[in-house]
């Protein structure tokens, strides 16, 4: 049997895209070890080189690999999964796209624990340049709201292609409920099920073994507490500076906290809170990771007390472990997931709330061995909910 695994952009810089693609293979080569794994992925020699299996290019999300060619990686398979983040929502036209193309193939075809948010993303679903400068013109001019119009007709339209298009798959696990819910906003999929994120299925590797420089492991073990921080790139902070006075605010209160950043995107998010480093009072009270792969990043959460983050997969890797987490909110994903352990968000990266962050943040580092027993139990049903899901997919992969 031969199984083709893609979805989100894997292989671009996105610790948890990799954290999730590290559990899929490890969870597909559980379910049938005797499968020859394809990965489809924009980083086809570190992909091979980790995992020691075969990989085609990533099709779609570059005018080098454009999806028209997905075609040619498909002869010869006979599962096609679809799985990653908030794929259904971030990219619903490329996922119809590409398992268009491997139904039209007679290849089976899985959409795998797909997240959907509430909207979809708005970079395809707003207009730009001169659509927008004639839409803006009309409103003016006579009231009409095309710009509105224009993007309800668009999402109603993919609505329909999502629904014909999954409809036709062999199997559909969604993220979550309320991802199972959003779907269920395009057609009824009355067999479709909700599983969970598979990156609470991943490993981390011995502390002994992360890529410490002496003076890190060193600032690192010398801390008493420690404070986890990611903010992204892609969606900054609109009041940066006063996060930065925030992250001053608790080392001075906590005199032994060490805050550690650690980028989600070891490109884009590394430049973000290296200049947040240099916004602060302390920079000596601040570490500034960049470990690549999500063993080591998880690894890393899971000797902090707290993380706070705009970056759902650092929560994920770090309550892997049951350590607490505050969330500051772009789209509804990170809210949700939180809130199925009894935590929250310190607003959004539009309008952060610093006193409620403060408060999550001072409660997490009071109530350790409490969130602990709490957490444990949600965690248990998040893995009991995927491993219902993980038995489907066994049927659905023995069917042939």
């Amino acid at each position: 049997m031969k199984i083709l695994l893609g979805g989100v952009p894997f292989g671009c810089d996105n610790i948890g895209d990799e954290a999730i693609l590290a559990s899929v293979i490890g969870l597909v080569r559980e379910i049938r070890p005797d499968a020859e794994l394809i990965v489809s992925t924009g980083d086809q020699s570190g992909t091979e080189r980790k995992f020691g299996l075969k990989t085609v290019p990533l099709y779609g999300f570059s005018p080098a690999v454009p999806a028209e060619r997905f075609a040619e990686a498909l002869d010869g398979v006979d599962f096609y999964i679809w799985s990653g983040a908030t794929g259904l929502s971030d990219y619903p036209e490329m996922a119809c796209t590409l398992l268009e193309a491997a139904q039209a193939k007679g290849v089976r075809t899985i959409v795998w624990s797909v997240g959907m948010n509430d909207a979809f993303n708005p970079y395809y679903f707003t207009l730009g340049g001169a659509k927008k400068k004639l839409a803006d013109a009309i409103r003016k001019c006579c009231g009409f709201d095309m710009e509105r119009r224009w993007t309800e007709r668009r999402v109603a339209s993919v609505r329909r292609r999502l629904a014909n298009t999954l409809g036709r798959c062999a199997l559909v696990v969604a993220r979550d409920p309320k991802s199972l819910n959003v779907l269920r906003m395009c057609a009824p999929f009355p067999d479709a099920v909700a599983g969970a994120d598979t990156a609470i299925l991943q490993k981390q590797c011995a502390p002994e073994e992360l890529p410490w420089s002496e003076s890190e492991h060193g600032l690192f073990r010398s801390a008493s507490a420690r404070m986890a921080v990611c903010v992204s790139e892609q969606n900054r902070i609109r009041e940066f500076g006063k996060f930065a006075g925030w992250i001053d605010s608790m080392v001075e209160a906590h005199p032994g906290l060490l805050a550690v950043t650690i980028p989600m995107n070891p490109k884009k998010d590394f430049r973000v809170m290296d200049e947040l480093k240099q916004y602060t009072k302390h920079p000596d009270r601040i570490l500034s990771l960049r470990f690549l792969e999500p063993e080591e990043v998880q690894a890393v959460a899971a000797e902090c007390s707290v993380i706070v983050s705009s970056r759902l997969h650092l929560l994920i890797l770090g309550l892997n472990n049951l350590v607490p987490g505050v969330g500051i909110a772009r789209g509804s994903k990170i809210e949700y997931f939180l809130s199925r352990f009894g935590l929250t968000t310190a607003g959004t990266t539009e309008d952060l709330d610093l006193p409620r962050l403060t408060e999550s943040v001072e409660w997490a580092l009071s109530h350790q061995d409490e969130f602990k027993q709490r957490a444990a139990s949600v965690r248990a049903g998040l893995l009991a909910d995927l491993d219902k899901a993980k038995t489907l997919l066994k049927q659905t992969l023995s069917s042939t």
